[in-house]
C-alpha cells in the first residue's frame, strides 16, 4: 500500500460530481457523491441487528432517559426488506433504516441500525470478494475523507484491492475509506458519515451482480434518487 502525496487521481470525482453546497434542490443525492458517468447505480445497505435483550419491539429508543447507560448485544443479522414488509412500508429507491424512524415516529429500541461511515467487516469482505471479478488492473485508489483521518486532510493510498480490508487499521485512520476504484475507473463505492449504507456506481454487470448476491442486501437507485435520512417520506403516516 502507498500513500500519495497527490489528490490528483481523485479530481475526476470532484469533477463529475454535483457539489451539494451549489445544488438548490432540497436533500442530497446520489449525484452528489458518485460521479456521473454511471449509468447504474445501487445502495449497499449495512447490515442491521437485534439487541436479543429486548423482547419488547414497541420500546423506542426515544423511551429511554439521555443519562441512562446502554449496553448493547448484537444478536441476529436482519435485512431492511424483512423489516419493511414486517411494517408495512412501500418500496422505494429512498427505502433506509430512516425510513423505519418515520414511520414508527422513532426506532425499535431492539433495532441496532447500521454503521455509518463504516462497512461491517463480513460485509466488506463479500463487496471486495464480489469486486474482485469487476478489476482489470491490480491498482485501486483509496481516499479518506477529512473527519476519517487523525490530521483532518484528505488522504489518498494505492494498493491492490484486497488491501483495503486492512486500512482501518492503519493510525490515524477512522472506518473504511471514503471512496474506492479501480484504476481504469469502471465503478466507484462511496461510504461516509450520516449515511448508514454505501454508494456504488458502475456497471450493469456490477449492479446485476451486486443486486443477486445471496448475503449482501442492495437497492438498486440511479444518479437523482434522495439520500438523506428525510428522503423517503412515502411511509409518513
Amino acid at each position: 500500500m502507498e500513500k500519495l502525496n497527490s489528490l490528483e487521481e481523485y479530481q475526476w470525482i470532484r469533477d463529475e460530481t454535483v457539489y451539494f453546497l451549489s445544488d438548490e434542490r432540497p436533500g442530497s443525492r446520489v449525484e452528489n457523491f458518485l460521479p456521473n458517468r454511471f449509468d447504474h447505480y445501487c445502495k449497499v445497505m449495512h447490515p442491521l441487528f437485534r439487541d436479543p435483550q429486548i423482547t419488547d419491539e414497541h420500546l423506542l429508543w426515544s423511551e429511554f432517559p439521555p443519562d441512562q447507560p446502554i449496553e448493547i448485544q448484537l444478536g441476529e443479522r436482519l435485512r431492511l426488506m424483512e423489516l419493511a414488509e414486517k411494517y408495512g412500508l412501500e418500496f422505494s429507491k429512498e427505502l433506509s433504516s430512516a425510513s423505519i424512524r418515520l414511520k414508527l415516529n422513532g426506532y425499535p429500541r431492539y433495532l441496532i441500525t447500521g454503521e455509518e461511515g463504516d462497512i461491517e467487516p463480513e460485509t466488506l469482505q463479500a463487496l471486495v470478494r464480489l469486486l474482485q471479478q469487476f478489476i482489470r488492473e491490480d491498482s485501486c485508489y483509496f481516499l479518506y475523507g477529512l473527519l476519517k483521518t487523525e490530521d483532518y486532510i484528505d488522504t489518498l493510498f494505492r494498493g491492490e484491492l484486497a488491501e483495503v480490508l486492512e486500512l482501518p487499521k492503519r493510525a490515524g485512520l477512522r472506518g473504511t475509506p471514503t471512496y474506492w476504484w479501480p484504476a481504469d475507473k469502471a465503478w466507484c463505492l462511496y461510504t461516509d458519515y450520516d449515511l448508514d449504507f454505501s454508494l456504488v456506481g458502475g456497471s450493469r454487470e456490477l449492479i446485476d451482480a451486486l443486486l443477486a448476491h445471496d448475503f449482501l442486501e442492495c437497492i438498486e437507485c440511479d444518479a437523482a434518487t434522495r439520500i438523506d435520512n428525510q428522503a423517503d417520506d412515502t411511509n409518513r403516516e
